[in-house]
């Protein structure tokens, strides 16, 4: 009786540890693939260019893309389409990451956020999550991908 009992907890124990190998490598929720310290220095920018929008620094905030998206970056503009307010009147009180996810080859990266913000002159509170999508380019490191991010 006992060995039987000690093969059921074995076997149970090895469908477990299958169970979590398989769901680590399949990719889809939790942190993703991709090194440890591509996903914290994603994280580290992400939040960096969301103390740049809290603080409206648009001209930094534009730094995180591609030097061809530097150029005809408008973030104010962009900031309108995604939260549907004008900056000014735009109050990111606070963020947070929720997930930092990297594709198996190591260069392309997205990050969820959570952001709550209030608009100015109103008791309205919104809590929208939004996307970043990075792309890891050879030159330039990682770099936002403009128009698929705000």
């Amino acid at each position: 009786m006992k060995k039987i009992l000690l093969v059921f907890l074995l076997l149970g124990a090895l469908a477990f540890t299958l169970l979590v190998l398989k769901d680590r490598s399949s990719g889809g929720e939790g942190q993703g693939m991709g090194s440890l310290a591509d996903r914290n220095h994603l994280s580290q920018q992400s939040l960096k260019f969301m103390e740049d929008l809290r603080f409206k620094d648009f001209q930094h905030a534009a730094s995180y893309h591609s030097t061809e998206d530097r150029k005809k970056a408008n973030i104010p503009k962009k900031i309108q389409q995604w939260f549907a307010v004008k900056p000014e009147q735009l109050d990111i009180m606070r963020y947070e990451i929720l997930k930092t996810d990297i594709d198996s080859s190591g260069r392309r990266g997205r990050v969820k956020i959570k952001t709550v913000l209030k608009i100015l002159n109103s008791d309205q509170i919104k809590e929208p999550e939004m996307m970043l999508y990075w792309f890891k380019d050879p030159t330039e490191g990682w770099i936002m991908e403009l128009d698929s991010s705000l």
